[in-house]
């Protein structure tokens, strides 16, 4: 399975210490606490239903700066600009509890609509932008990484192919590939500084988007699961690439009118990537 450069840039987290999780929950709590206190209190219950999702999940991957842990603030980052988030990501919560498909699965599953409604904006609202607008990297870095593919199948033939316009002029030349990188790195040739933008694989990102949201919704399975995953997640899955546009529709479609197409979808996404390393979703910068 071939993976993306810009996946490829997302490094694990070290692990975390033993008593992590304990300290976290507390010291997340307090600052929870204290944040929502600027809202009405009539509110505050409503807040907390809609965010506990999101909160549970960025439990799991806290804000390192070299030396301490501390539980990340995602959640109350998600809120305070809810709506601009909404927006960017073409969402509603009219359209989401209007979509029968999804509410029935939901129910199924035995989640809660509101906060999973919240955990998809949020996911969402990240992913598109990983794949809008990608990440930089520097053309050293990008040379020095591709030297290390090569150490690693030092047999593997190189191709290079040169593109102009419509032209393309291909290199075959194992050895004169590997001489042109090796003087762009021990030189100073003007232009490696510079960056290169990387973006996700679309599929990717879809893959990431139901992968996150079914291995950290809180399921309860009310009938023993034949296979991988039930007909609820299937539809739910299928039902949140529909809202967020990933499967192309008309206004008035059903997102089961398809269910071959549509359920070819799904199983495309989970075989594809089964082996990837799922990454924590969190902005960029």
């Amino acid at each position: 399975m071939e993976i993306s450069d810009f996946l490829r840039k997302r490094e694990p987290l070290p692990t975390l210490p033993g008593d992590y999780k304990e300290n976290a929950e507390w010291e997340e709590e307090r600052l929870f606490n204290a944040w929502i206190k600027k809202y009405p209190a009539e509110k505050c219950t409503d807040i907390k239903e809609r965010l506990q999702y999101i909160r549970k999940y960025a439990l799991l991957y806290p804000d390192f700066d070299g030396e301490e842990w501390f539980p990340s603030q995602a959640a109350i980052n998600y809120y305070e600009i809810r709506q601009e988030r909404l927006e960017y990501c073409k969402l509603s919560e009219a359209d989401f509890y209007s979509l029968k498909e999804i509410q029935e699965s939901i129910k199924e599953l035995g989640i809660q609509p509101k906060p999973t409604f919240e955990f998809i904006v949020y996911l969402w609202d990240i992913l598109k932008r990983w794949w809008e607008h990608g990440d930089v990297e520097l053309v050293t870095e990008r040379i020095k990484r591709l030297f290390g593919l090569i150490e690693k199948q030092p047999d593997v033939h190189l191709k290079l192919d040169v593109s102009v316009g419509r032209k393309h002029i291909k290199f075959e030349n194992d050895r004169f590939i590997k001489s042109l990188f090796a003087v762009f790195l021990n030189s100073n040739v003007e232009g490696l500084n510079s960056v290169e933008t990387v973006k996700p694989d679309k599929l990717e990102i879809d893959y990431i988007l139901i992968k996150t949201l079914l291995d950290n919704l809180p399921i309860k399975y009310t009938k023993e699961k034949k296979g991988k995953y039930t007909k609820a997640e299937r539809i739910f899955s299928l039902s949140v690439l529909w809202l967020t546009g990933e499967i192309a529709h008309g206004k008035n479609d059903c997102p089961l009118d398809t269910e071959t197409f549509n359920n070819g979808t799904f199983d495309l996404l989970m075989r594809r990537y089964k082996d990837m390393p799922l990454p924590a979703v969190f902005a960029l910068h």
